[in-house]
């Protein structure tokens, strides 16, 4: 009996135990708890980090936390992360965030803002902000934000100076607003040291840049709206009709309404050609008075230099002769006619040397201006305009 007794009063004492404890606990309740007081809230009272976890029994269960500065972290190796921000979400493995870092989203490996400041975004591994940089955003690899309002997206991206930005691989951005895209090569950036700039390019050179109402190409100080250095060629066009360009002397492009035939490349452009016939007219003169003349050219044979004479009768329009002459010292030469478009018409090939004449016939050429030239031993030593009519 005496036993009995005895059980319920440590029975008593337990229950009363169990009730003072209920008492000074927290209650949790499975349809909410009403108000918001001190005593109904899930959290610690202290400087305490609160762990939730899953699989807790394990040595490295998973887990999430909210640490004692107010960041929630979730961990994928549990207790790799060091944040003293508030405020901030951290996700992945080794991130540190310092005391200035907060109200930062980070994610991802070894992650470094532990001199940081405030409002980052950093995702992806071994990117870092220093400085006490804020308000700017490393998406990738190895990206490093040195000064407020940067953006980084891509691998080894250095930015310097405040609001400047890197797109790509292996770029660094050190002018004030400047933003750089492409690929470096590795052991050297491509890098933009322009304010105000856009710069576009491959390996360690810029291929294109953009300052202000500026574009260069290949150029890295464009004094133009559209400025180059190099060739700028549209190739493979196909034959044919179309406007031309037309530049003015302010380096303005504009497109003409006159129409322009495309043909097939020549040795030697019209225009070129007609260029050669304006600085020798005044000796083509000369020269074509002599060939009128029915007195050979014996003063001429005496020389070494090679002569084309202006076609005789010009205009033409049954047959016409062309007297030339060759000195013995050339080995190869020929007699080249192409219309006034640029095409090659007719090539006779110069055998005789001394004086000689070549003879075309109507039937020949169509009604037309031509333009004959003659090439001794590749080079161009003369030109002459050749009429053909009806």
């Amino acid at each position: 009996m005496r036993t009995s007794l005895l059980c319920v009063k440590n029975s008593i004492a337990a229950a009363m135990v169990f009730l003072t404890g209920m008492a000074g606990a927290q209650q949790w309740l499975v349809n909410g708890n009403s108000g918001i007081a001190t005593n109904n809230y899930v959290g610690t009272v202290d400087s305490r980090i609160l762990y939730l976890r899953t699989n807790g029994a394990t040595s490295n269960p998973n887990q999430a936390l909210l640490n004692e500065f107010g960041s929630f972290i979730v961990e994928t190796t549990n207790n790799t992360n060091a944040s003293k921000a508030k405020g901030s979400i951290i996700a992945g493995i080794s991130n540190t965030l310092g005391g200035q870092a907060g109200s930062s989203i980070v994610g991802g490996w070894t992650n470094n803002l532990s001199n940081a400041g405030g409002a980052n975004i950093v995702g992806g591994q071994d990117n870092a902000v220093l400085n006490n940089a804020s308000k700017s955003v490393a998406l990738g690899w190895k990206n490093i934000i040195r000064n407020h309002n940067e953006f980084a997206l891509g691998v080894g991206i250095d930015l310097t100076e405040e609001y400047s930005g890197g797109f790509g691989i292996d770029l660094a951005a050190t002018g004030n607003r400047s933003f750089v895209i492409g690929a470096g090569t590795g052991g050297a950036k491509l890098t933009n040291t322009i304010p105000y700039s856009i710069m576009l390019g491959m390996s360690g050179n810029s291929t294109m840049l953009i300052k202000d109402q500026s574009v260069g190409i290949r150029t890295n100080a464009p004094t133009a709206n559209f400025h180059t250095v190099g060739t700028v060629r549209l190739q493979d066009l196909p034959v044919g009709s179309g406007r031309a360009l037309v530049v003015d002397s302010n380096g303005n492009v504009m497109v003409s309404n006159s129409i322009l035939s495309r043909t097939a490349p020549s040795d030697e452009t019209v225009q070129k050609l007609e260029d050669r016939i304006k600085t020798l007219e005044n000796t083509v003169e000369e020269l074509k008075q002599l060939l009128v003349s029915k007195n050979t050219i014996t003063d001429i044979s005496l020389s070494d230099v090679p002569f084309l004479g202006q076609n005789v009768p010009n205009p033409a329009k049954n047959e016409t002769s062309i007297r030339y002459f060759l000195p013995h010292h050339i080995k190869t030469a020929s007699l080249d006619i192409y219309n006034i478009s640029g095409q090659l018409i007719k090539s006779v090939p110069l055998r005789e040397k001394g004086n000689g004449t070549i003879r075309l016939s109507g039937s020949e050429l169509q009604s037309g201006t031509y333009v004959y030239k003659m090439t001794a031993d590749g080079k161009v030593t003369d030109a002459k305009k050749l009429i053909i009519q009806d």
